[in-house]
């Protein structure tokens, strides 16, 4: 008689907990997790070692798109520089760079170094006689854009690396691979450095901004290629190690030069992000500024704001459109105390400020028509 209710009770709850397991099961088609299996080494390292052979459609699709990617960079369309992005096979010989270091297969690792040096040097000789052959001495906003890299492209880099990397560990996700490229824009950076070699001299970079010389355009964009070489192999080894392929005592020091490589590429990288935080910063504060004095600021136009960071010293260089004697000294040395006041915390103990106001004319017209 004891055990009868135990064994009710056990009745109760196995009605009270299969019910709602019932209900979910069919609400949710039975949906779960799925815990994929890692690709055999093997089947990884025979694909690693076709991406690695620089092959004709490998150099055919390469310099399809340098074309789209310059043409798209000069004529300052971003549709045409994405596609290039996804035609763009650089993304493979990295990636088996990164698997030869884990795996200690040095000529592997040779091969694909090789391809990515060819790679390169054919994006920027493309580019170049493009940019050489054209009449073009005006930059858009799509080449000047990567002539400043800093810190948070190199993290873009980083997370791109790990995404492509483990993207090959597993069959059904293989195809994002794709939009990894997008993401990284490998050649992109490489076209500008043509650009800035075959166009020469003093670019005028876009409509109001200060002219550029072609060796801040080629040397900024030949940095933000690497930062994305180095955060992608890097990265990528990591993965590839997490996944139980190759070894991590035969790939120390090889993971460590890479390392090394980053950490002095972060020196220039971190200096270009305190400079794209103190711009922002000061154009936040101009537009608090246009809130605060609409009277004076809504009759400008400010054409350009660039930051030069050396040190703890700002060199700050605005561009202004205004009605001639609107801003009075008055008013520039109340923008230059707001301005030292707003980016004084943010490690700047000087600021060397210069304001260039182009006199403009301002005509309105207001006309009214109305049927009869």
């Amino acid at each position: 008689m004891k055990k009868r209710p135990k064994l009710l009770q056990s009745l109760l709850k196995i009605t009270l907990f299969r019910k709602p397991w019932v209900f979910w099961k069919a609400l949710t088609a039975s949906w779960r997790i799925y815990l994929e299996e890692a690709v055999p080494e093997v089947e990884i390292a025979h694909a690693r070692e076709v991406a690695s052979i620089p092959s004709f459609g490998f150099f055919l699709l390469l310099i399809c798109a340098t074309l789209l990617a310059t043409l798209g960079l000069l004529s300052n369309s971003p549709a045409v520089i994405i596609g290039a992005m996804i035609v763009a096979p650089l993304m493979n010989p990295i990636l088996s760079m990164a698997f030869a270091i884990v795996t200690a297969n040095w000529k592997l690792y040779k091969r694909s170094m090789i391809t990515v040096f060819l790679g390169v040097l054919a994006v920027i000789l493309v580019s170049y006689w493009i940019s050489f052959l054209m009449p073009i001495s005006v930059v858009g906003s799509e080449v000047v854009a990567r002539t400043s890299p800093n810190l948070i492209d190199l993290g873009i880099a980083i997370v791109a690396g790990a995404a492509g990397s483990f993207s090959l560990t597993r069959q059904s996700i293989g195809s994002s691979i794709a939009g990894v490229a997008i993401a990284v824009a490998l050649v992109p950076p490489l076209c500008v450095v043509g650009i800035g070699l075959g166009i020469g001299g003093e670019l005028a970079a876009g409509i109001g901004r200060l002219s550029i010389t072609n060796l801040n355009v080629s040397t900024g964009a030949f940095l933000l290629f690497m930062a994305n070489l180095a955060g992608i192999t890097f990265t990528a080894c990591l993965v590839f190690l997490s996944q139980s392929y190759g070894s991590f005592k035969k790939s120390f020091q090889t993971i460590l030069i890479w390392l090394l490589i980053m950490g002095i590429l972060s020196g220039p990288l971190s200096n270009s992000l305190r400079e794209f935080l103190v711009s922002n910063r000061l154009s936040l504060e101009m537009n608090h500024m246009r809130r605060d004095s609409p009277e004076i600021w809504k009759m400008t136009q400010v054409r350009y704001l660039g930051v030069n960071m050396k040190g703890s010293t700002a060199y700050v260089t605005i561009l202004v459109n205004a009605p001639q004697g609107l801003l009075t000294d008055e008013h520039l040395d109340s923008t230059k105390e707001r301005f030292f006041e707003t980016v004084s915390g943010m490690g700047v103990n000087a600021m060397d400020l210069n304001i260039r106001i182009s006199p403009v004319k301002i005509r309105e017209y207001q006309g009214i028509i109305e049927d009869d």
